[in-house]
């Protein structure tokens, strides 16, 4: 007990047992222990590694005994740091130690920082409070030693602990000091290590966290750059990784652009001995090839010799700072530049800005502008609560955009769109007002022309259908009780011709000209349009009766009845004008102009150049009209079309002299219709010149059947339109049929009509010229129900004249009829020209004709209009009739 207790009260390496000095042997093996040990350490190798290493090495040196180590926690609790022969399921009673005086072993030598030897753990009042711990463990005697990162205190202990009671040999305890001296290198140099992890670690991320790349460039013995340091943020900014960075200096060199390059050795040159911070900014290529700015700061170090030894440096990415600067820039040149003016306000809607554009516009100079309120603009046209309103939209929409009206300087006032836009900061607070304003007048000039030529036509400027119709409803609605409004339609007749003969120009100039000669016609107070190509229509408002009208349709009739000069050319147009009034002839425009339209049809049908009232029937005629036209525009197409032939005799022989071709129209649901219900549809729709010329062609192609039959020569004659004989082509086209069929030109007769020649004198003389050149025979037609047939028939190429059926259908009970019908035959062979007369029906006309000298006879006593094949049939029984 003496001993025991000298043990715990002197607890030195002498004292701790009478054994005698280690040996050679001894001692060569602690040397070989702290040998293997350091090296482990040196090599890096874990702490735990190392640790547990040298706690078996230990064990197996003392033998029948377990070593463990314990650390402090930073809580001031010991916890086992190594323990390689303690089981696992042991381990948590060695944890959470509180180091005392009375705490085993190595509580107390942790508290005391001194060894602690106890022989006996069963007899030691250190451990009482431990036996749990000393029995499960099998610890009969446990030696601790405390642990030193450094000269500080304590940290944690290493401990023997002995399967049985027993004293340390002096081996022992030196043992226990080395092992303790190693296990604190070892901490030492872990936590060393670690905390120099920590501190990369912590630059690291203070690195990661700036926005850029920080960089630390040194030069080695040859004067070469290269880098010490790259944070990860060089893959952000150029796309190679810090490690690649480290390794090679030039890949991120190289990717400067190459002016920059020369930049920053000069600066480098230039700022040798200078301590200070210098700053540049470059450019380089991203991975992509995509050009980014950057922003250097770099500070140089130097060396004793004055040598540049280091740069630390911070690389930031200000692509998009140059970006927003040259944003900005350009909105400061687009807000200096722009044609549209600019107005900012602040919150209390005070100028505080306005560009050139903006003081242009207003008259205003920026001084006299700035600080006051955009009211100083107000034109007084717009009420106050206008002004509410858009300050009610800007506060719900953040924006108003509209017309209103403002006041120049000089006091002008003129129309402006106007864009105004609240701006809120970050914190969604109101700062500023931003208007854009563009002063429209120029706009507004070019929507009333635009307005003004929507509705009026183009070359006369008068109002259009468009307009027409608008005001014929307001005259409609504003008509006085008692009163009418008349609506006057007007087609010039036969206009079609001039664009076909002398072209649109002479056209358009005969149309300023009749609008001219209607506009001096008419009272002030009517209203004059034109609606169509060559229709015109006029309104008269409160017209008292319908004799006003019918006054105001004859002045223009006799307005347009005298000549109209075409660039020297003497050219006549008449109108057909229909008349409708209101509410007689509809209670509407639509109705009113609709019912005009058919009057006008009705005028035209009655010759021409007059005027007719509306008639309910006419109507009818309309629409008929209006169903036909689709239907003949296909009509040749689908092949629906058919020629008739009615045969002319000789007056005294009754032999065959010719036969004339008739167009007739196969409809597929209403039959065979006669001419006069859609050749002037066929007119009017501009289909003449093909129908026309398919017709020719036809007549054409069966007069070379009957010739190659074998039946005796004959005349074949075909009526040719006026549209056929202005068209340029109709010379070329009968000259290829003549060609094509092997005719002889006089055995084609062409029947013109007298007034066709007439009223197109110039532009059909040279044309009919051309034709009786040709050989072809001309013939004119439907004599003797003109007005000016005598003066024309000397003058034209004609050989036959044809008496028309009107003058022939009285003989013998008309005197009238008898006598013109002999003066026309007389006339006619006194200037050479053959007769023919048509409608012949009774054999009483036929005597009349035949002693009066008629050279020709064609009507239905000879015979009907038949097709090709009943003429055949006809010629063979009249050749016999007549060899």
């Amino acid at each position: 007990m003496e001993a025991l207790t000298n043990l715990k009260t002197s607890p030195s390496i002498e004292q701790a047992s009478s054994d005698s000095q280690p040996t050679v042997q001894d001692l060569n093996r602690l040397l070989i222990l702290q040998r293997d040990l350091l090296e482990k350490i040196t090599l890096n190798l874990p702490l735990k590694a190392v640790l547990d290493g040298l706690c078996l090495e230990v064990e197996k040196i003392v033998g029948s005994c377990q070593v463990f180590i314990m650390i402090l926690d930073n809580r001031g609790y010991l916890d086992l740091l190594s323990a390689p022969s303690i089981s696992e399921e042991n381990t948590e009673l060695f944890n959470r130690l509180a180091p005392g005086p009375n705490a085993g072993s190595s509580g107390t030598a942790v508290f005391s920082d001194q060894p602690v030897f106890v022989i006996n753990t069963q007899t030691d009042s250190r451990w009482g409070h431990y036996q749990k711990l000393a029995y499960t463990n099998n610890i009969g005697a446990c030696w601790s030693y405390p642990l030193h990162e450094s000269a500080h205190k304590a940290i944690g202990s290493i401990s023997i602990a002995s399967e049985f009671p027993r004293s340390p040999s002096t081996f022992d305890a030196r043992l226990l000091e080395s092992a303790a001296h190693i296990a604190g290198i070892a901490i030492s140099r872990h936590v060393s290590h670690t905390n120099l992890q920590n501190s990369e670690q912590r630059l690291s991320h203070i690195a990661s966290s700036i926005p850029g790349v920080v960089l630390q460039t040194e030069f080695d013995i040859n004067n070469k750059p290269f880098f010490t340091y790259v944070s990860e943020g060089i893959k952000k900014l150029c796309g190679i990784e810090s490690t690649e960075a480290r390794k090679h200096f030039n890949p991120v060199w190289k990717r400067l652009h190459i002016d920059d390059r020369a930049t920053i050795k000069s600066a480098l040159q230039s700022k040798q001995h200078n301590d200070s911070l210098w700053t540049m900014e470059c450019r380089l290529r991203d991975e992509n090839g995509k050009i980014k700015w950057i922003h250097l700061a770099s500070t140089p170090e130097w060396d004793e010799q004055k040598s540049l030894k280091r740069i630390n440096s911070i690389v930031l990415d200000i692509t998009s700072e140059k970006e927003a600067n040259a944003r900005l820039e350009l909105a400061g040149i687009a807000f200096a530049s722009t044609n549209e003016g600019i107005m900012v306000a602040d919150k209390n809607n005070l100028i505080v800005d306005v560009n050139r554009a903006y003081c242009e516009m207003t008259g205003y100079s920026r001084e006299e502008l700035i600080g006051t309120s955009p009211s100083i603009l107000s034109s007084g046209r717009h009420e106050a609560n206008f002004f509410h309103n858009i300050e009610d939209t800007i506060k719900k929409q953040g924006f108003w955009q509209g017309e209103l009206w403002n006041r120049r300087c000089n006091g002008a006032i003129y129309p402006q769109w106007l864009n105004i836009n609240a701006v809120l900061n970050n914190q969604g607070e109101l700062t500023h007002y931003v208007s854009v304003s563009a002063d429209v007048s120029n706009i507004k000039e070019s929507e009333a022309k635009l307005r003004h030529m929507s509705q009026h036509d183009a070359l006369t400027d008068l109002p259009n259908r468009q307009l027409y119709k608008v005001l014929l409803d307001h005259a409609i609605e504003h008509n006085l009780e008692d009163q009418h409004t008349a609506v006057l339609m007007i087609d010039l007749d036969r206009f079609k011709h001039v664009n076909e003969t002398m072209g649109h120009q002479a056209g358009d100039q005969l149309l300023i000209q009749v609008a001219r000669r209607l506009r001096n016609v008419i009272a002030d107070s009517h209203l004059l349009a034109r609606v169509g190509g060559d229709e015109f229509a006029i309104i008269i408002e409160n017209c008292p009766h319908q004799g006003e009208a019918e006054r105001v349709a004859m002045r223009i009739v006799s307005a347009l009845e005298t000549a109209v000069d075409l660039d020297g050319h003497n050219f006549f147009t008449t109108a057909s004008i229909g008349i409708t009034l209101y509410p007689q002839h509809g209670f509407d425009s639509e109705t009113l102009i609709k019912n005009a339209d058919a009057a006008v049809h009705q005028a035209k049908d009655d010759g021409r150049n007059n005027y007719a009232f509306y008639q309910p029937e006419q109507t009818h005629v309309i629409e008929q009209w209006v169903r036909l036209e689709p239907e003949l525009r296909r009509a040749l197409a689908l092949d629906q079309f058919r020629v008739f032939y009615q045969p002319q005799i000789d007056a005294v022989s009754g032999k065959i002299s010719g036969v004339e071709a008739l167009l007739r129209w196969q409809h597929p649901t209403d039959g065979l219709m006669p001419p006069g219900m859609f050749l002037p549809i066929i007119e009017e729709i501009g289909l003449m010149n093909q129908v026309g010329d398919w017709v020719l062609e036809q007549a054409c192609a069966q007069a070379a059947a009957w010739k190659k039959a074998g039946y005796p020569r004959f005349r074949i004659a075909v009526n040719i339109a006026g549209q056929q004989v202005l068209n340029h082509s109709l010379v070329s086209t009968v000259t290829d049929l003549l060609s094509k069929y092997d005719m002889d030109p006089d055995q084609l007769e062409l029947e013109i009509v007298e007034n066709i020649v007439m009223k197109y004198d110039d532009a059909a003389q040279p044309v009919l010229n051309e034709l009786r050149n040709l050989g072809v025979r001309l013939a004119l037609d439907d004599f003797g129900t003109g007005y000016s047939s005598l003066s024309y028939l000397k003058m034209l190429p004609v050989q036959k004249v044809k008496i028309d059926q009107s003058l022939v259908r009285d003989i013998p009970d008309d005197p009238n009829d008898e006598a013109i019908a002999k003066a026309i035959i007389a006339l006619s062979h006194s200037l050479n020209l053959s007769v023919c007369a048509e409608g012949v029906e009774t054999e009483e006309q036929k005597a009349f004709l035949r002693n009066h000298n008629c050279d020709q006879l064609q009507g239905y006593l000879i015979s009907r209009p038949i097709p090709a094949t009943e003429l055949t049939l006809w010629l063979d029984q009249h050749i016999v009739d007549h060899p």
